[in-house]
């Protein structure tokens, strides 16, 4: 099931059975696949080709905070589109309702997210491949949003924001969270309102140490991001979180331990511990992260380079710095 963050108050009333008109699309709403407090998705299809199936995301928004948190999202989506690693937007409609407004994002169709499958496999540990592709699949997107300009960065990478297309490619959802605002933060009413964004819109397991005390003075930059790669590598690799986001001396003390069961190569055992280096400045890129993931695999399913959205400018790759 996916699972989005509360942003706006709950709808009242669902839309099961409705006919939407969103640009050229009309579809017919079917069941609810998945709600997070304030917003909701459903499954939805073409009414022009019945076999097309959709996914509409539901948000009532009630204020400024709300609308913006929308629109971001709406806007990293259209930069990221055509990406094989990122769940696309079909279409997306605004509505003004008076008092509030209601959004309406139509998006590829996908049935499980990774925490699904993860939760599923019991102890069914993955071989090395099929770990490593699944986490190159992760990495290719989160490239994609880091080599724009300024970086984008997720900020709320986690299981269950990665979702199973139809095609057995894993893809990243969920943009609410992003953010290009890189900084130190000096000034304690500065802290103060970036503590509560950081509060709101990441998930503590995930959340890398510079998140959770601001008073280290470092850089929070899209280096968040590769601190939750390596929570989502340890996840699965070993099928469980490496923190369990209810203690913060956890997290800025890098108290996780690499289990003895099941054996990794080393290789992947020491990306894992250079992601999780309490300082942002220590660890690696997400090129670099990519090249070693795909280096580590065997040479029939390597890549040449990690795949950019269509309509960008190739990047240029630095393989040393």
């Amino acid at each position: 099931m996916w699972k989005f963050k509360p942003f706006a108050q709950k709808e009242q009333i669902g839309l099961e059975g409705r006919l939407i008109d969103i640009g050229s699309f009309k579809v017919q709403v079917k069941n609810v696949i998945a709600e997070g407090g304030f917003s909701c998705v459903y499954s939805a299809r073409d009414v022009l080709h019945a076999s097309k199936q959709y996914a509409l995301k539901h948000i009532v928004c009630n204020d400024a905070e709300s609308l913006e948190l929308v629109m971001k999202e709406i806007s990293v989506m259209k930069k990221l589109r055509g990406h094989p690693n990122v769940v696309s937007l079909q279409a997306h409609t605004i509505i003004d309702m008076g008092r509030t407004k209601e959004a309406l994002l139509l998006m590829e169709y996908c049935e499980k997210s990774l925490v699904n499958v993860l939760d599923s496999r019991g102890a069914g540990f993955y071989e090395e491949k099929q770990a490593l592709v699944i986490f190159r699949d992760i990495c290719n997107a989160v490239f994609a949003m880091h080599c724009q300009s300024p970086p984008i960065a997720h900020r709320d990478l986690k299981a269950e924001n990665l979702l199973l297309a139809q095609d057995g490619s894993w893809k990243l959802c969920d943009f609410g969270s992003t953010s290009t605002n890189h900084k130190q933060f000096d000034k304690a009413e500065e802290m103060g309102i970036e503590e509560d964004i950081i509060r709101k819109f990441t998930t503590p397991a995930y959340r890398a140490p510079e998140m959770w005390d601001l008073f280290r003075r470092e850089i929070i930059s899209e280096k968040v991001d590769i601190w939750a790669l390596g929570c989502l590598l340890y996840r699965i690799c070993y099928l469980k979180l490496a923190f369990d986001g209810d203690s913060k001396l956890q997290v800025l003390n890098g108290n996780y331990r690499i289990p003895e069961s099941p054996k990794y190569d080393k290789s992947i055992v020491d990306l894992i511990k250079d992601m999780l280096q309490p300082s942002p400045g220590d660890r690696p890129d997400v090129t670099q992260v990519w090249f070693r993931v795909n280096q580590l695999l065997p040479e029939s399913v390597q890549k040449p380079l990690p795949d950019r959205p269509p309509e960008m400018p190739e990047p240029k790759i630095d393989l040393f710095a």
